[in-house]
């Protein structure tokens, strides 16, 4: 097969012979290998060439690091960060993602925001055929537009609302709540290396549910999005981890098996980037003396500038068009309702708002494609 030669910076090949082994933390900042779990880590993270065409990816359960791959014309591209991929080609964003994100709260299969670049967890060994393999660093350059303040913030609210922007661009994937947003501000005033979080403060909406699937099913334009009916499809997905749970031995509820087996490490994942961000370690432990703040950082009353319920409104008249006309239609009456309805199935922090808004953020200011449209 025919492969491509990139003359883009951040794009490296990797010459291993057979049964070399390739050290990932060799490219992770010094401050993250410096860290307690990483330093015990040794080879834990390591990319084998088994033969001239294949890899063997190993990481250790302790790998607490970000890592996606992508195969395309038989190269194997690996990176610590999914922007990254873009370069390379894989720039299409992946519908049944969003879909999994909106109506189960958490991605199978290890699905990223993009397209066939698949998540790496801990304790993951993959074998992929590929004849060459190509580390990415950043590739692209910063997104000024998604670092700066929207507005000078006043309150706690207020500067929440400045950060989901930059949360959106770190993550590269939408969210629905403001955890990460929190975690991020606590993770940089955190002087020590560790950040340490309650479990009870991880967000608790996740797995199929109705009142949430009613919400999202009123946003989309249709049953049939993108060519997926989106009932079949949820029903599918259910029926997958449904089944799942079963071969398990059922000894846990459905719910706990969903939480430590998909949500869970799904989370923890993208705890994992603004880890490595900081270069700092993030803890989930069992502890009620852990302090965090659970008030609502926006109400209905917010200022306009600052109020997420209103900016959800004006996404249809100046967002992205493919997002507001064609995957969700969300003129004011339609998004009016859903508010409504938003407000009726949690007064939390969890919600379709801050879900479209920080998926607007990514389809505007990243070469991105929709279907058949590319993001503008």
């Amino acid at each position: 097969m025919k492969q491509i030669v990139y003359d883009i910076p951040g794009v490296k090949s990797v010459t291993l012979a057979v049964g070399a082994e390739f050290s990932i933390m060799d490219v992770y900042p010094a401050e993250n290998e410096n860290l307690e779990p990483y330093s015990a880590l040794g080879h834990e993270g390591v990319i084998q060439r088994s033969d001239r065409t294949s890899f063997h990816i190993r990481l250790g359960k302790s790998f607490c690091l970000p890592l996606y791959y992508y195969l395309a014309n038989g190269q194997l591209f690996v990176g610590k960060n999914l922007s990254s991929f873009l370069a390379i080609g894989a720039d299409q964003v992946d519908p049944l993602y969003l879909i999994e994100l909106e109506y189960f709260g958490f991605p199978t299969n290890r699905k990223s925001f993009l397209k066939d670049v698949s998540m790496l967890y801990p304790g993951d060994e993959v074998m992929l055929n590929a004849e060459e393999l190509i580390w990415l660093e950043d590739t692209l350059p910063k997104q000024p537009g998604l670092q700066a303040s929207l507005v000078k913030a006043q309150e706690r609210g207020g500067e929440i609302y400045n950060l989901l922007p930059k949360m959106a661009a770190s993550l590269f994937s939408p969210f629905d709540h403001v955890f990460f947003v929190e975690i991020s501000r606590k993770i940089h005033a955190c002087e020590g290396p560790v950040l340490e979080i309650c479990k009870d403060s991880l967000p608790k909406n996740f797995g199929f549910d109705m009142d949430r699937a009613r919400i999202f099913n009123g946003a989309h334009k249709s049953k049939m999005v993108e060519g997926i009916n989106l009932e079949e499809y949820a029903n599918q997905t259910t029926g997958v981890l449904k089944s799942s749970w079963e071969v398990s031995g059922g000894t846990q509820t459905m719910g706990s098996y969903l939480a430590e087996n998909f949500y869970y490490p799904f989370i923890m994942f993208q705890l994992s980037i603004l880890a490595a961000e900081a270069g700092k370690e993030i803890r989930i432990v069992n502890s009620e003396n852990l302090e965090f703040d659970s008030a609502p950082a926006f109400t209905m009353d917010d200022e306009p500038i600052v109020n997420v319920y209103e900016s959800f409104q004006r996404v249809f008249f100046y967002g992205n068009q493919w997002l507001s006309r064609v995957w969700f239609f969300i003129p004011p009456m339609i998004s009016a309702k859903i508010i409504k309805r938003q407000q009726e199935y949690s007064e939390g922090e969890q919600h379709i708002c801050i879900y479209a808004l920080t998926l607007d953020y990514l389809l505007r200011f990243y070469p991105l494609k929709v279907g058949n449209v590319t993001g503008d």
